[in-house]
């Protein structure tokens, strides 16, 4: 949960093609952790919302058209919504709103919220017509517009029905036909992004890039003795700059005009002015007057990471306007308000050992770290070894771009990344992690060339379009703001240091700086949420967790749906950070149905992906990773099931269940197509070759849904 925004330009460095394209993936990847911290299987959205020549699959065979397709400044903010072409067959849009909706201030002063649409498979006058649904990626921080750039067409396919809306026999009965078809639209929240005004603290570019350098140079809390004072200190003395620096301004700073509070309010005025939107296109194409709006819109939504946050926060604020929530990787408030405290990595060292467990049973076929016999254990120790290696002495690399060097705390985030998704990322870090025992190995060079945007500063030149790295400041400005103000002294924040790590001794110190900067930010907000988390919406929310999320808990989603009536938790028993870290036809299916008919899974829904290497069997009582909790919730302490019982209930209960939710006898063979590539995703990780595009990506997400012909509209 890193937060995102534009600052500092950097020209793209020199670019080869290799057989080691994975490893600039892999960098990518530990980027957008280590800047951003949006779920990893939307890499992508950082290299369309800024520049992809650093992506490894830039140039690599995209057939969609390249970001730099379309200028933001080529359109104006206005007060409704006027779409305009942009990116490849999507809608852009500024959209004007006030800056402050709550405390009567500055009336006169506005913002402008961009947004990435795309349009319905169907017109707006055709009955099947679903109306918007708005995405944000998480963060806080993470650009809505880049999510709908680079991701709104699979999240569409999931979200839509699966019949074809144009073909003769769906034009036919679409009158009587119960599908849908929604727009999907990202926006850029508050001071992030494309929307303007910008988040930024220093009085330049090249003032953020160096002093994010030096803060980055330090490592992480426990790379030395010497490191805690230092991050200490470089934190309070960028916090106290930037209130210095606002301070000088003439004017409201945007930064107090970012709580989550009121990013809820501009999505209430995203749906009522798409309705407006909506009911112009109408009338225009009945030639009558603007249509009357008789029923007030509600927001249908999906939101991932801190998306989740910001989606139950709107619930809470206006719960009379909620249509369609889907909370993926559920954030709970009450950590978040403390500055993502301490059980925020509740299930960090579940997803750690998920990974050992993954590389055994793959075998040193599939995992670079694995030898013939290795057990979870002798990996677990094998990686300690790699990672006490470097700490004392770090890799250098040469090459002719430029020296580089490979610390401990760089390998300690890689191992960061794989935690969010350990399919996709962890055989890549496997692979870096076997170069660093020997050494050597083209994938350091490689990795370290993909990390040139962090390290080599320099002006955009000769007609060339600089990089503008994300920064932390819009993460900063929305996490320190929402919740409550964190006061303590140094010695106060080494305890709840420590503490975290006896939590998760892997991921303790990473997640540790946040705090720091909390304790160190002095601006503070104009309004912010101060109500009860929890509503009785006018439509019931399903939130999704995974069994083992690194950074959102089971937990957290059973907490936050008990504080909403008629709320529904599924879990998904898989590790990594949001559904999206590892597929399944059931999770998939389940949030189809509940955006074509309203109707929730059954509670404690458990979806099971298909047997791999990857698989946790978390119902399964000889598994490691057995959680009896799964079973029957808020029961497991009093009931003893003996392991016939287990077996029975999760093939009864669990694959039954899912069986039912995917499909109907005709849908068998599309089962087997999605057994079959959910399989292939688990055991050969979770992203495509670099020449993937993403219409291979949506054939798969349809071969992962079903028809829904036997579905009932309520």
């Amino acid at each position: 949960m890193r937060g995102f925004t534009d600052a500092g330009y950097i020209a793209p460095g020199p670019r080869r093609q290799t057989r080691w394209s994975a490893a600039r993936f892999l960098a990518a990847g530990v980027l957008v952790v280590l800047i951003i911290g949006v779920p990893v299987v939307l890499i992508d959205a950082l290299c369309s919302s800024v520049r992809h020549d650093f992506c490894p699959w830039s140039g690599s065979g995209h057939e969609d058209s390249g970001p730099f397709d379309f200028k933001w400044s080529s359109i104006d903010a206005s007060e409704t919504l006027q779409f305009h072409s942009c990116y490849d067959g999507l809608e852009c849009a500024k959209l004007k709103l006030p800056l402050d909706y709550f405390n009567g201030t500055h009336s006169n002063k506005t913002i402008s919220l961009a947004l990435a649409k795309l349009p319905a498979q169907v017109p707006v006058d055709d009955p099947r017509y679903a109306g918007p649904m708005l995405i944000n990626p998480g963060g806080p921080g993470g650009s809505g517009v880049g999510l709908a750039v680079a991701g709104a067409r699979s999240l569409q396919t999931i979200v839509d029905s699966s019949k074809d809306p144009n073909s003769p026999e769906a034009l036919a009965s679409k009158h009587a036909s119960s599908a849908r078809y929604y727009d999907v639209i990202g926006f850029d929240p508050r001071g992030i992004g494309a929307t303007e005004p910008a988040a930024e603290c220093l009085p330049d570019g090249p003032t953020t890039w160096s002093w994010d350098l030096r803060r980055r140079s330090e490592g992480n809390l426990d790379s030395s003795d010497a490191a805690l004072g230092r991050l200490w200190s470089m934190e309070h003395a960028w916090g106290a700059s930037c209130k210095q620096v606002m301070d000088e301004e003439d004017g409201p700073d945007i930064k107090q005009y970012m709580t989550t509070a009121s990013v809820a309010r501009d999505m209430l005025e995203i749906i009522e002015r798409h309705a407006d939107y909506v009911a112009d296109h109408l009338a225009e194409k009945r030639k009558t007057s603007s249509t009357v709006i008789a029923k007030k819109p509600k927001l249908q939504y999906w939101g991932f990471s801190y998306g989740t946050y910001l989606g139950y926060t709107f619930a809470s604020m206006f719960p009379d306007r909620v249509g369609r929530l889907v909370l993926d990787g559920v954030v709970n408030s009450d950590d978040y308000n403390a500055s993502l405290g301490k059980g925020s990595l509740h299930d960090a060292e579940k997803a750690q050992q998920s990974i050992y467990s993954y590389c055994a049973a793959a075998g040193p076929d599939k995992c670079a770290l694995a030898r013939s016999g290795s057990t979870p254990k002798d990996i677990e120790e094998r990686v300690h070894t790699i990672l006490s290696s470097v700490y004392h002495n770090p890799i250098p690399l040469s090459s002719p771009y430029g020296p580089e060097v490979l610390t401990w705390s760089d390998v300690r985030m890689v191992l960061f990344a794989s935690l969010y998704q350990p399919s996709g990322i962890f055989p890549l870090a496997a692979q870096l992690l076997l170069a660093v025992e020997a050494r050597s190995g083209e994938i350091l060079e490689e990795y370290a060339l993909g990390m040139r945007p962090l390290h080599v500063y320099s002006c955009p030149v000769n007609g060339t379009v600089g990089l503008k790295l994300p920064t932390d400041v819009p993460e900063i400005a929305i996490l320190c703001s929402d919740g409550e103000v964190q006061n303590g002294d140094y010695n106060r924040f080494e305890d709840y240091w420590h503490d975290l790590e006896k939590t998760s001794p892997t991921s303790g110190a990473i997640w540790s700086t946040l705090r720091i900067k909390c304790l160190a930010w002095k601006i503070r907000a104009a309004y912010r949420f101060t109500g009860k988390f929890g509503a009785n919406t006018s439509h019931p929310i399903l939130f999704v967790s995974n069994t083992a999320d690194p950074v959102t808990p089971l937990v957290s989603g059973r907490i936050m749906s008990e504080r909403f009536p008629g709320s529904v938790q599924l879990i998904q028993d898989s590790a990594g950070h949001c559904s999206s870290a590892l597929p399944t036809p059931c999770t998939i299916n389940a949030i189809k149905k509940y955006f074509q008919t309203g109707i929730l899974p059954e509670p404690h829904t458990v979806c099971i992906p298909p047997s791999s290497p990857f698989s946790m069997n978390s119902t399964d009582p000889d598994s490691p990773f057995y959680d009896s909790s799964l079973l029957a919730p808020r029961q497991s302490e009093t009931l003893d099931f003996n392991a016939q019982a287990v077996h029975m209930w999760v093939e009864q209960s669990s694959h039954q269940q899912s069986q039912e939710l995917l499909l109907g006898e005709a849908g068998q063979e599309n089962m087997e197509a999605a057994e079959h590539f959910s399989r292939w995703f688990a055991e050969n990780g979770g992203f495509f070759p670099t020449t993937h595009n993403r219409r291979r990506v949506n054939e798969v997400i349809r071969a992962l849904s079903t028809s829904d012909d036997d579905w009932v509209e309520t």
